[in-house]
């Protein structure tokens, strides 16, 4: 191979390793979160770690493994922050299918999800972080509905207009209420 090629595979490979790791813009780092509350961390059996924070969320450690469970009344704010992340993709896809209002208000749930993951996560995220998870997470998921505007039936522009319904920005009101860890799986 070439020199010219080689330089090529080697940027398209940097790329996709960066939006790789973009995509993972929004993570929790478990074992930052366990050393964070090391002193509230109990051990029920050789090998298990157990830590219950506010909200309530729910952790265990088995060895490389971790459960999760937010307990709190309305749901995991991370999983909440993917189908806002969905309703946005649908909306950015397909905008004549929205009225202005229906966009703004897809649009600032998206933004008020992004801010409460990123003040909650572990590490914190800036806002640069944010911003970049934010782009790279509906970058993403346009490609991955790869939406036809003309069926006006998918399912992905009827949960947006839903998204952006006054009972569904009441339900996404609770869930960011609460601060605590921003649990994206399982989602419930």
């Amino acid at each position: 191979m070439s020199a010219a090629p080689r330089a090529a595979l080697a940027l398209a490979l940097g790329l996709v390793a960066s939006a790789a790791a973009a995509q993972d813009g929004f993570v929790i780092d478990y074992d930052a979160v366990f050393a964070r509350h090391a002193a509230e961390v109990e051990r029920p059996a050789p090998g298990v770690e157990y830590l219950e924070l506010p909200g309530p969320v729910i952790l265990e450690r088995r060895g490389k493994r971790i459960r999760v469970a937010d307990q709190s009344a309305w749901g995991p704010a991370g999983c909440a922050l993917r189908r806002l992340v969905t309703a946005a993709a649908a909306v950015q896809s397909c905008p004549a299918q929205f009225t202005a209002e229906q966009r703004d208000r897809v649009a600032g749930q998206l933004l008020r999800g992004v801010d409460f993951f990123a003040e909650t996560t572990v590490p914190r995220l800036t806002p640069e972080a944010r911003r970049t998870a934010m782009h790279t997470a509906l970058s993403a998921e346009r490609a991955r509905l790869a939406l036809d505007c003309a069926d006006r039936d998918t399912a992905p522009l009827a949960f947006a207009a839903h998204i952006a319904e006054d009972s569904s920005l009441r339900r996404f009101d609770r869930i960011f209420e609460t601060p605590r860890l921003p649990v994206t799986d399982p989602c419930r």
